[in-house]
């Protein structure tokens, strides 16, 4: 994947301060690394290392090396620089910009931006972006909620009363993230969910129609995205023979190479399917401390037997 440098200056989510000094035939050049690159020997010359496709981070260190030079040096180092087909540049904190800099940037048609924050900030907050960006994004039939704070998908064939269970979960002042489909992206080795632009906070449910949830609830009963920590299947009829109903083993659903837990809920009439969501986060979240209640409960009726097996064999033996 790949974003062209004119995005950098349309954020407004990742606070990057950007501010365009030069290079404006260049906004279209693409970013395809999700890294950037502080030039270091580049700027003395040394440009074989240069990866193009990446975002050129010009700090304190850079600009006092180059104002160091002398004129013919400096216009030397800085054309060398411009002419290794950079995707962009980026001048970080409040640095006076040597003027052959804007001028090489508008010759070779380089972005060349600045940034007010230092460059450690900076780095920070565009690798954000860059993640954000750059990230694999797939789509999947579901309804993601935010409950007690735990991010739940929940999926299963249509009409199975997904959405009706994430509607009754805002009724219990939970917060919806999407309906019917499921923007995932990978971040960091963890997945975030988001709703499509177009039907964001709207819900279909079945004999009512389509519902904006944020207007009928209130902004606190929706949130743009949200982190995916747990995955519910709610499946129809019986369970099948595979079925765990101890709880004891652990099941993953792999999305974009990330392991999430997984949990199957036969849905039958009845049943309170919110609720079991709703404990479902709680243990899931207990989970995560430390707790397995199945196993804790395992490993107690096991020490039970063995200390009965024990008082037996010593019965035995008097």
């Amino acid at each position: 994947m790949s974003i062209p440098a004119k995005l950098l200056i349309a954020d407004t989510l990742f606070d990057l301060r950007l501010v365009l000094l030069a290079g404006s035939a260049g906004l279209d050049r693409e970013i395809n690394e999700r890294r950037v690159q502080k030039p270091g020997l580049a700027i003395a010359g040394f440009v074989e290392m240069i990866q193009p496709s990446r975002m050129q981070v010009l700090g304190n260190t850079e600009i006092s090396y180059l104002r160091s030079l002398g004129d013919a040096q400096q216009r030397s180092a800085i054309e060398h620089f411009f002419a290794s087909g950079l995707a962009c540049a980026v001048l970080t904190t409040a640095l006076e910009v040597p003027p052959f800099l804007l001028e090489c940037a508008d010759r070779e048609a380089v972005p060349l931006f600045h940034s007010e924050h230092n460059s450690w900030q900076f780095i920070a907050q565009v690798h954000d972006f860059l993640e954000d960006r750059l990230s694999l994004e797939i789509s999947r039939h579901g309804v993601l909620v935010d409950v007690f704070g735990v991010g739940v998908m929940l999926t299963g064939p249509s009409g199975i009363g997904k959405s009706e269970c994430a509607l009754d979960l805002v009724l219990r002042g939970h917060r919806l993230v999407a309906d019917d489909a499921v923007l995932i992206r990978s971040r960091h080795t963890q997945l975030y969910g988001s709703g499509a632009p177009v039907t964001r906070h709207h819900m279909e449910v079945r004999g009512l129609g389509i519902i904006n949830v944020k207007e009928l609830f209130g902004a606190a009963s929706v949130r743009e995205s949200k982190r995916i920590e747990l995955v519910v299947d709610l499946i129809e009829g019986k369970e099948p023979a595979d079925f765990d109903r101890t709880g004891l083993e652990d099941h993953y659903e792999t999305i974009l190479d990330v392991p999430v837990p997984k949990l199957r809920i036969p849905v039958r009439p009845g049943r309170n399917l919110a609720s079991i969501v709703e404990v479902a986060s709680r243990n899931h979240i207990l989970k995560t401390q430390g707790h397995h209640a199945a196993r804790e409960l395992q490993q107690r009726i096991e020490r039970q037997l063995a200390q009965s097996s024990e008082a037996t064999h010593a019965d035995e033996v008097e």
